[in-house]
């Protein structure tokens, strides 16, 4: 199953929002909160290439190429 295309919208907006945040922080915010905001900002991120992973690997499993339809 792979991500919808709404889920992925959302995720991008949100990653949009959490890098203008991440701008503005590393300006006048505490430490703490700059690494806070990076590490929310790398799961959103890493949430896509794990659904890449996962499909990868169903892929393999159905012993067919991932662009190959299913």
């Amino acid at each position: 199953m792979t991500i919808s295309t709404q889920v992925k919208e959302s995720i991008d907006q949100a990653s949009g929002h959490l890098r203008e945040a991440l701008a503005f922080a590393s300006r006048t915010e505490h430490p703490i909160t700059i690494n806070t905001l990076s590490d929310l900002l790398i799961r959103l991120e890493s949430i896509e290439q794990m659904d890449d992973l996962m499909q990868m690997m169903a892929c393999k499993n159905e012993g067919r190429t991932p662009n190959q339809r299913g």
